[in-house]
This record gives structure tokens, sequence and C-alpha cells, in this order.
């Protein structure tokens, strides 16, 4: 990506506070204003997020990836208005998932109980009630689905009765707690849920998801041994950090140690950081609860592994003063030079797998298609598109139901088509250079479930010859999730810090993923000639990051990081061509005589069909310059069709007709002029 031009540098200098080269003081106006689930708002819990932590015993100890009743499309359940700190945890009976009255005495503590049954699921909203019945100041409910992290919860028949706080946690803290709760005496698992300190003199901490990540994490390690690394792939280090005690802190800085471990040898420190000393970080008792400050390394670097292997980068907060908590003083972010695989979000490398744990969309369930998807930079060209790997979510969370998905590759070429060189995606900057379908088992896919798709040609999505990739150049994952679904993310990663920091020390804005949250998708106005105005680079976010790295809520944007991984080939075969079924082969040159006039449309384009043979389901959907989705028409039983689609409501621009056919996908490029 580009730098920012002088104009949007003026706009990044405006928006901070202090010099941003490296260090940069934050320290945040309270919330805006109350609300009815949060009357005692504050900037850092509505706008960070809790801190949210087990603290004893210490073998499962530090802050958990969660979510909240409240924080739904429906919120329900109450806010912590009380700090609770170090509170026992206790998990109840007889029924572990409160689907029935607890008999145990869950006075003062906060009750674990579990997701499910998954067989015979009950409502979140009557467990949670059954333990606030029972005495329990707050819930947290286990994700019991295996390896699955929190999702959202809606509150059903009995949620507006509850009026403690309701979390969920993952599958893998949730069976470590439960471990320790089963094995140790009674009282000793302790929970800490506090919108800020928990009433220490000196007590500095990393705010939850604050420490920075690398770009990706993982890219192959042949994008990195170029020399100088690329500017979308320089280290950077830095952290935000909270004092939450009472009392100042003085010299405070953040040090971070890199090693890297090739597969299969020994880890290796690579570099040592520490950012500018912090001469006095001012404690709570001087200023209202929500002092942080972001603190960046000096510089960013080169990393440059020799083969396959991991990074560990450890962050540690440094001071002259004895934290009186230091369970979040120390954290550690990986990622993975690998051989053949991009991913924006973990990877289980042992599975061959996307790590997803949390499903999201611009809204609770949209009513139209959505494309959303991650955005790679490749360094060096050469290999060529493999395949695609993603999970959607279905709200019955059994059979997905749907028949099909497509998922799109765009190059993007900055500067394109007339467009400036501003760091922005824009109408005309992206071009279709290949489509992947993933064809659906209607009764026995299921929600979570890791698929797999063959990318093919930019014409259809029948794999071919190979689509080799450039060097220098960014590609936008896109995946078209079918109306009421969701994609699922990883949840637990962040791709802010690592934004803002990079903004601050370098001017230079990258995308961890695009999403239109807004237009066509959710009947807003139709997309304008600049799309700056609203096609921000974090999704969700509650304003354009464009404008203003430092003002939107920042637990809103974590776990926005879609788990959509592109697998290449590095040692692609050009001359031969994957066997085709007689039957697909037929369709697939039926696709291609589809008739699509005029080009350029204006008020509406006709379409002449004529297959080889009826299909049970023909869509025909319009994606934009920006690669958002439009509109879609769905027919069946087809086999020879004219009918006319309206293009009168579209900006002028660069469009694509997607045209699938039983699970083939084929499509057209056109424009609109008005």
């Amino acid at each position: 990506m580009k730098h920012l031009n002088s104009l949007k540098k003026l706009l990044l200098a405006s928006a901070l506070i202090g010099v941003a080269n490296v260090s940069n003081a934050q320290i945040h106006p309270l919330a805006f204003g109350p609300n009815t689930y949060t009357p005692d708002s504050n900037w850092y819990k509505d706008y960070v997020g809790l801190r949210f932590q087990v603290s004893a015993p210490s073998a499962i100890a530090g802050n958990k990836e969660f979510t909240a009743a409240w924080s739904g499309t429906t919120p329900w359940g109450g806010p912590v208005t009380t700090p609770l700190i170090d509170v026992p945890v206790i998990m109840g009976g007889p029924d572990s998932f409160g689907c029935a009255p607890f008999t145990t005495d869950m006075t003062g503590k906060i009750a674990v109980i579990w997701r499910g049954p998954i067989t015979t699921p009950c409502e979140f909203g009557y467990k949670a009630l059954q333990a606030q019945t029972a005495g329990a100041v707050a819930v947290v409910i286990i994700n019991e689905y295996p390896g699955a992290g929190p999702i959202g919860m809606a509150g059903g028949t009995s949620g507006t009765s509850v009026t403690i706080p309701v979390f969920m946690i993952g599958n893998l803290d949730g069976i470590a707690l439960s471990a320790q709760y089963h094995t140790l005496p009674a009282g000793s698992v302790k929970m800490t849920i506090t919108p800020w300190g928990i009433n220490n003199s000196n007590d500095l901490g990393f705010v939850p998801g604050g420490a920075a990540a690398w770009a990706n994490y993982a890219v192959p390690y042949n994008q990195l041994n170029t020399g100088t690394t690329p500017m979308a792939y320089k280290g950077l280090n830095g952290a935000f950090v909270a004092n939450y005690g009472s009392s100042d802190a003085k010299n405070v800085k953040v040090a971070t140690s890199l090693s890297f471990t090739p597969t299969g040898g020994s880890a290796t420190v690579v570099r040592r950081d520490t950012s500018v000393n912090l001469t006095t970080f001012t404690g709570t008792a001087n200023v209202a609860p929500d002092s942080i400050y972001a603190l960046y390394s000096p510089a960013e670097y080169n990393l440059a592994p020799t083969g396959a292997g991991r990074y560990d980068l450890q962050y540690n907060i440094m001071s002259d003063t004895t934290d009186q908590y230091p369970l979040d003083n120390s954290t550690t972010i990986s990622f993975y030079a690998s051989d053949s695989v991009y991913s924006k979000g973990r990877y289980d490398f042992a599975a061959q797998a996307p790590i997803a744990t949390a499903a999201h969309g611009p809204s609770s369930f949209a009513t139209t298609d959505v494309c959303w998807g991650p955005m790679y930079f490749v360094a060096r060209g050469g290999t060529a598109l493999s395949k695609v790997q993603f999970s959607i979510y279905s709200q019955t969370l059994g059979p997905l139901g749907a028949s099909n998905m497509n998922l799109y590759a765009f190059k993007w070429v900055d500067g394109a088509a007339g467009q400036p060189l501003d760091s922005i995606v824009q109408n005309g900057e992206l071009t279709l250079v290949s489509m992947a379908n993933k064809a659906f088992n209607g009764t026995t896919d299921t929600s979570g479930v890791i698929f797999t798709a063959p990318w093919g040609d930019p014409t259809t999505s029948i794999p071919g010859r190979p689509i080799f990739l450039d060097s220098n150049a960014y590609y936008y994952i896109a995946a078209e999730v079918p109306a009421n679904f969701l994609l699922y993310c990883d949840g637990g990663a962040s791709p802010y810090p690592r934004m803002f920091g990079r903004a601050v020390t370098s001017n230079f804005f990258e995308y961890s993923s695009m999403m239109w949250a807004g237009g066509y998708s959710t009947g807003g106005t139709p997309m304008t000639g600049s799309p700056a105005a609203n096609f921000g680079l974090i999704p969700f976010s509650q304003a354009a990051f464009i404008r203003s790295v430092d003002s939107f809520n920042y637990s809103g944007v974590q776990g926005l990081v879609p788990s959509v991984a592109l697998i290449v080939n590095n040692h692609p075969d050009t001359t031969t061509t994957p066997p085709i079924d007689i039957h697909v082969k037929e369709l697939n040159q039926s696709l291609q005589d589809i008739k699509v006039y005029p080009n350029p449309a204006t008020d509406y384009m006709n379409l002449s069909v004529n297959l080889s043979k009826n299909v049970k389901e023909i869509s025909y959907a319009i994606i934009d310059g920006l690669g958002r989705f439009v509109t879609k028409e769905v027919h069946n039983n087809v086999q020879t069709e004219e009918f006319r689609m309206s293009t009168k409501k579209l900006a002028p621009g660069n469009y694509y007709l997607i045209i699938t056919a039983d699970g083939i996908a084929t499509s057209h490029k056109f424009a609109v002029i008005k």
C-alpha cells in the first residue's frame, strides 16, 4: 500500500495526542454518555473492554477471550457496575447445564455453566436466570462445542429477567477451568471481572488484546527472504498499556524479545526492542480511570527466515515500581513463516486449517449476501492459487441448508482506472482473477466445519491451469456469505494495535480485511464516486479508520479477522488440466455461451440463457468494482430463459455478473454509464 498523501497525514496528526514517532500518549475521553445497559458507562469498559481474567490458580491465570450478553444486537443481562475481584467460581448441580433449577447455593459467587446440551440445548437466558435465582453475582458459560470459542448469546424468553452479567468463554479455556475446579479445594478457582482496576496502588497491565501482532499469522517464508522485507510485512513491536493503579508509575516501558524456531530446530533470539521510556504514567487517583498509553518501539524492522518456522514475540511491561498484580504484565504473540499458507487469523498447522472461533456479519444475520474477506500481500510472485479455506455459521447450528457459496480472488492495483494513489480501494482498482465455489451437502455440512475449495480461472470456478500471482501485489480474498449466514473469524485476534502503530510510526495504512457494511447489502445509498467516505480499513468500526485511528469502539473490532486462509502452489504444473466430469464440462461450456447485453448498460441488462441441460438452481449475482455484493436473483429448474435485470439504481462504474448454475460459476464483466 502507498503512504498517505499530505491531507491524510494532516487528518492523522489532528486525531492523535503527542508525538507519534516512538511513544504516543492516548488519554481517552469518557464514553459518549450512559445507555440502557451500561448506565455506569466509562470509556474503558464500553470502548476498550472489560478486564476479564482468571486470577487463580496460577496455572490457568490471565486474560480470557469472552463474549458478553449485553454486547449483542438484542442486549440482555446486566453490566459490571461493581468490580468482581478474586470472586470464587462455582459449578452447580444437579444439572451442570443449568437447564433445571440449581440446588447448589451460589450466593456471592460466579456461576460457571456448560452450554448445551448439544442434543437438546436450553436457552442462555434460562441458564443465567437459574444461576441468578441461586444467588450468583455473574454467570460464565463454557462453549461445549469442541475447540470452539465464545459466541454471541440470545437471551430467549428468560433473558429479560436476568440482571446479573452473563459471559461466554471458549471450549479450551472452559475445559482447563473445569479441570482445576474439580481437582483443587473449593474456592481455589477465582475470577476478576472489572471495568477498570482492582483497587491497587501500583497496577500496570496490557489492555486486553492490546499487543500488536504481525501483519499475518502465517505467510510463506519465500515472501520474506527477499532481502529487505517488503513494507507490508515490516515488523513493528508495540502495545496499549493501562495504569489501573491509583498511584503514578515511573519509567514505564515495554520490552520485547523476538525469537525464531525453525521447523525441527531450536529457538534463537533474533531481535530485542524497548519502547522509549515514559517517565511518569499518571495514576487513576489523579485522573479519570481511562489512562492508556500506546508504547511502540522506535523502528520497524526486517524479517529474514531461511525456511519455515515459528516466530514468538514476547512483550513485558517494565517500570520502577513493583506491580501488585503482575498477571497481565507479560504476553506472547506468535506467527509463522509457512511453506504455502497465507492466513490473517490463527492457523492450526497440525489440522491444516484456520482457527475459527467466532461468527460475525454486518448485522445479526444479513438478509442479503455479504462479501467479506482478508487482504493478502504477495512480495514474490510465480506461485499459483491452489485453494481457499473458510467456515460459515448457521443460526440453527445444524445442517447449513445452503446449496453453494462463491469465493473471489481480486487483484488490487492502487491507482488503476484513473484513481488516485491513496491506499484506499476504489472502483476500478480491483480485477477479478479467480473464483472458487463450494457446493454444500445440505443435510450433513454444519456450522463451524472448515471447508476447502479449489480456485478456478477468472471466468469459471472450475479448476484449470494455474492462476499465477504477481510480485508486489495485493489480493483481496472475498467470501460471498449467503443471506442469513455469518462468516467465521478468529475471535481472539485483533488487527487494530498493529494498524494503529503502523499509521503512527510510518504513516502506512494496511488492510486486515475488507467489508462493506452498508449501501446495497443493507438497503442504504448506492456506491458513491468516493468510496473512502464509507469504506474503512476495519469492518464495523464506529468511525472510519481512514479518518481517525483513535476514535471508535476498540472492543468492537476485536475478533474481526476472517478465518479465510489462502493456500498457494509453489511448484505449479502449467501443462496439465485437472479432469472434469462430463456433466460439469457440458454445463461449463453452456455457461460460456450466455449472452449479456447491452454492455455498457444504463437502466437495464438483458440475459439470454441456453444451457445444455436443466439445472435445479441458477443464480444471477452482481458484484461491484469494490468487490461488494449488490443484488441476486435465484431461479429454479432452468434450461432456457431470457429476462431483464435492472441497473437503474446502480452508480456508474464497473461490475461483475456472477452466474452460478448447480455449483458451477462464471463471471461477466460489465459497466454502467449514466
